[in-house]
């Protein structure tokens, strides 16, 4: 798969890049950066899907970000030179090409286009977690879970009634989109079942509905 980023590049710079990239693959449950690392290269995801995880000073781990095939990670260490902010590890199977810090910065300087993809792309993470962080800092989580739940709805093309999410997310991924840990998911959404506004099945989530999944 072309990383996404570099869809929107001539073919020929496409090109360029991807000669550049050095390809790797992993099995599940493998860690591919690990946080406080010296790791600096900058990494495409071609297949499979990838959870980016951090520790907090109490020693609690967080997820919160969960990567599917065509997403780039690894930019910021290839910008400044610094350790790794978070861990990323394999939820499955995937396919990467990594390309090296030093063809990595020899491409921002050559290529324009490509680094106005790169600066587009911090630009767009950069706004999404202002978001998050607006919603955690105004919603309680059982807001927040409703919110996403409407968005992947929304997402799939439903509007209003009976909403179908499949393939669901795993209650891993979701608390990885939320900031939280797998077993507040999986408490909030029991809940959520128990009043009769989800049902929750394998790889799915039917929303019976959309209109009730209000905030507050």
């Amino acid at each position: 798969m072309v990383p996404e980023i570099l869809r929107s590049l001539s073919p020929a710079i496409r090109e360029k890049v991807l000669a550049a990239c050095v390809p790797l693959s992993f099995g599940p449950g493998k860690t591919v950066i690990e946080e406080n690392s010296l790791d600096q290269d900058l990494y495409f995801l071609q297949q499979g899907q990838l959870l980016v995880r951090s520790l907090s000073r109490s020693g609690i781990e967080v997820a919160f970000r969960v990567l599917d095939a065509g997403d780039c990670f690894g930019e910021f260490a290839a910008i400044d030179g610094l350790p790794r902010s978070a861990s990323v590890e394999t939820i499955t199977q995937v396919s990467l090409a990594r390309l090296p810090r030093e063809r990595f910065l020899a491409l921002m300087r050559n290529e324009p286009d490509f680094a106005m993809a790169i600066a587009e792309m911090i630009t767009k993470r950069a706004r999404a977690m202002s978001a998050q962080l607006y919603e955690m800092a105004t919603l309680k989580l059982a807001d927040r879970l409703r919110l996403e739940l409407r968005r992947l709805a929304l997402a799939q093309g439903f509007v209003s009634g009976e909403a179908l999410i499949y393939p669901a997310p795993t209650h891993q991924s979701l608390a990885a989109r939320l900031a939280t840990t797998r077993e507040t998911v999986s408490r909030e959404l029991s809940r959520l079942a128990h009043t009769g506004l989800i049902t929750c099945g394998r790889q799915r989530i039917i929303i019976t509905d959309l209109a009730r999944l209000t905030v507050g």
